[in-house]
């Protein structure tokens, strides 16, 4: 090659250069007079099969706005055109809480100040070139005060390869959790619509309310038409449940189809308004109230055999047991005393029920955010379940004896004392019982959490007659007793049989506790059980009565109050926790794997929880489910209840649930989670994952 051809390719190859520099020179940030608008990345590098956040930050000058979807009654939602690698695909946009805004007579939905739209990118599973990436957007957006004037902007960002860094003159991450925190949350389903003559007649229960005042309440459709932006929207509040009255726009819904919409509830607190937003699906009101009457009838049956199974489960056979040696022993006496005695039994299960719904609810009006086993979460009530087991363990060990106390029952049938152990004992079925959610009473508790008080209740009590069912029909039919053998030495040995498992149940407390709480709390409940163990044994050496037994209790009191005071002030949600993170649960994690084309298994779980942790043993931990999610590339999260956590509390009130166990398998894309039984098996799984 002369001279002159090799200058001539040089000149060539330069230039070809600095065209494909220009091409892909696009600024990251575009202002103009009334907006700044940048494209970014929440993560530097970009990975094959992963799901990549990209954001569109808009700054605004003041009093000027950007568009919702649904812009109201004039404007336009800003779109973008997106220049992607090849085999990349950009998903919808996701739109955060936007604000009325008054402009004269007419009502928008928009932003001011500044404002971040996130958009899901679907990555390749083909390795990425082996060079910087370069992705564009051609951004239009509308931007108005008084007078409205389009703008528009073309941008790129550079991804580098390998594990550089993509610089930003933005924090990236902190746009994009704010933006996050300002999307709507999804509303269980419950909500209805009615139209009357020129309005649409609004039900809806938002979950978390709390008791404060609230400043305003504003219902807009996702889409134009439905609803009319400017007119007057009127709302009252009955309990949790808020009554809206929307006028209708110039193009009014169907009467029998469902309505997608935004929720919009200002509320005071410490002074401060918060802003909640609710994505919301509107059931017609004739078909909605048909299922929520249903509903009801369901739930009540529901909760009625949730409650007869209750008694089968591990945690409460053995307090039926001790109930159940009493009525042995009684078999061949006066059947009156043994109904009197079982409809005794039965009104502690009653009371009980009764005044742990009561205080669930009027917590849950207080803003808390609790379910079926709620007060297991605190580290107080743990350890005094713990020491309260363990008492009963060593009564029926015999190593001490409170007269008419559990064992002692049978002969208060016999002598009609007793009433009050028989009652205890009613009670003490609750307490252990409450770590278990038996089949059926996830969906009914669920239920009930969501309706009015006197549904509730109504649930409650049919899960609490259930639940007492067994023990007042053998009080009602003493021949059933015969299938049993007369009374003898065996009833001793039984009775210091069951004592065991309710050690095993301290010990599984004691566990539980440990997850928990820190190392001196732990030691100081150790530290308890010993004290309740050591008083129990002076008990039943010497028989205290008096100012002895009074002061053998104020003693043993002490103890247990040095014992709990370290917990009694710990923020039992910021305790250490010693889980891995990889498993953790998120929403964000959830929707970026299943963005990134994974399914997603989701347990819903607490230490507490005897049936999520038999459902793990048998189930979910098994090397057949490990190789079926391995497999499948499904991928397996854990979301922990031990420690109270309002995320997941309104995660499980969203699927119409009270409490743990919770399985959700959610598909590849954007289609919502199957809600798996309650109690599961390899069997269950497996077709599960086989119908994704």
């Amino acid at each position: 090659m002369n001279k002159g051809s090799l200058l001539t390719a040089i000149l060539l190859t330069a230039c070809a250069a600095t065209l494909a520099t220009a091409a892909s020179a696009d600024p990251e940030t575009v202002s103009t007079e009334h907006a700044t608008v940048s494209l970014i990345s929440e993560e530097p590098v970009a990975h094959p099969g992963e799901t990549l956040w990209l954001g569109l930050h808009f700054e605004l000058i003041p009093h000027w706005h950007v568009y919702w979807r649904n812009p109201g009654d004039s404007g336009k939602a800003p779109t973008v055109r997106w220049r992607l690698p090849e085999g990349w695909t950009a998903g919808d946009i996701h739109w955060p809480v936007p604000k009325r805004l008054r402009v004269g007579p007419l009502t928008n939905y928009g932003y001011e100040g500044t404002v971040t739209f996130l958009v899901p990118v679907q990555l390749p599973e083909t390795p990425l070139a082996d060079m910087p990436l370069v992705v564009g957007a051609d951004v239009d957006w509308l931007v108005c005060r008084e007078e409205c004037i389009p703008e528009s902007g073309r941008l790129s960002i550079t991804l580098p390869a390998g594990d550089g860094a993509a610089t930003s003159g933005l924090n990236a991450r902190a746009l994009f959790a704010a933006s996050r925190a300002r999307w709507p949350e999804p509303l269980p389903a419950g909500a209805r619509f009615d139209l009357e003559e020129n309005r649409l007649a609004i039900s809806v229960t938002p979950p978390g309310l709390t008791t404060e005042p609230l400043g305003d309440v504003w219902f807009a459709t996702n889409e134009w038409g439905p609803v009319d932006a400017s007119g007057v929207q009127r709302w009252q509040r009955s309990g949790s449940t808020l009554e809206l009255n929307v006028p209708l726009g110039d193009a009014p819904p169907a009467a029998d189809r469902a309505i997608d919409g935004l929720l919009v509830v200002e509320a005071s607190a410490g002074g401060a308004t918060q802003v909640r937003g609710f994505q919301v699906r509107l059931a017609p009101r004739g078909v909605a109230q048909e299922a929520q009457d249903a509903g009801l009838v369901v739930s009540l049956a529901f909760a009625l055999l949730g409650g007869l199974i209750l008694n089968v489960m591990p945690c409460v056979l053995p307090v039926l047991g001790i109930k159940a040696l009493g009525f042995v022993k009684e078999a061949h006496g006066g059947r009156r005393r043994l109904v009197f005695h079982g409809l005794t039994y039965s009104g502690g299960i009653l009371l009980t029920f009764l005044l742990l719904a009561a205080g669930l609810l009027l917590l849950r009006a207080g803003g808390e955010s609790l379910g079926w086993g709620f007060q297991l979460q605190s580290p107080v009530v743990v350890t005094l379940l713990a020491f309260l087991m363990l008492a009963v363990g060593l009564n029926l060990s015999g190593v001490f004896s409170v007269g008419t106390g559990l064992m002692g029952a049978g002969q208060g049938l016999t002598d009609g004392r007793g009433l009050h152990a028989t009652f205890a004992t009613g009670i003490l079925a609750v307490v252990v019982a409450s770590p278990c959610t038996a089949p059926f009473m996830g969906a009914a508790l669920g239920f009930a959490l969501t309706r009015p008080s006197w549904e509730a209740l109504a649930v409650f009590m049919a899960l609490a007659v259930g639940f007492a069912l067994p023990m007042l029909l053998l009080s009602l039919f003493p021949a059933w007793l015969r299938l049993i053998p007369k009374p003898g030495p065996w009833m001793k040995r039984l009775q210091q049989l069951l004592a065991f498992p309710m050690y095993a149940t301290a010990a599984w407390l004691v566990w539980v506790l440990s997850q928990q709480t820190d190392a001196r709390s732990f030691g100081m409940a150790l530290a308890g059980l010993v004290a309740v163990a050591l008083a129990a044994w002076l008990y039943g050496q010497w028989a205290p009565r008096g100012w002895r037994l009074g002061l053998l209790g104020a003693g043993l009191a002490c103890v247990l109050a040095l014992a709990v005071s370290p917990m009694a002030g710990q923020d039992v949600a910021a305790a250490a926790d010693t889980r891995g993170e990889q498993a953790s649960w998120s929403e964000e994690r959830v929707r970026d794997l299943t963005a990134a084309g994974r399914p997603v298994f989701v347990n819903f779980t607490a230490a507490w929880c005897i049936t999520c942790k038999v459902n793990e043993q048998v189930a979910l931990s098994t090397a057949a489910t490990q190789r079926l999610f391995e497999a499948n590339a499904v991928a397996y999260l854990v979301a922990d209840w031990t420690r109270r956590d309002p995320a997941i509390s309104r995660q499980l009130e969203r699927h119409g649930r009270s409490g743990v166990p919770l399985y959700l398998l959610y598909p590849p894309g954007n289609d919502g989670p199957r809600v798996l039984p309650q109690l599961l098996t390899e069997g269950i799984v497996a077709d599960a994952v086989s119908q994704l």
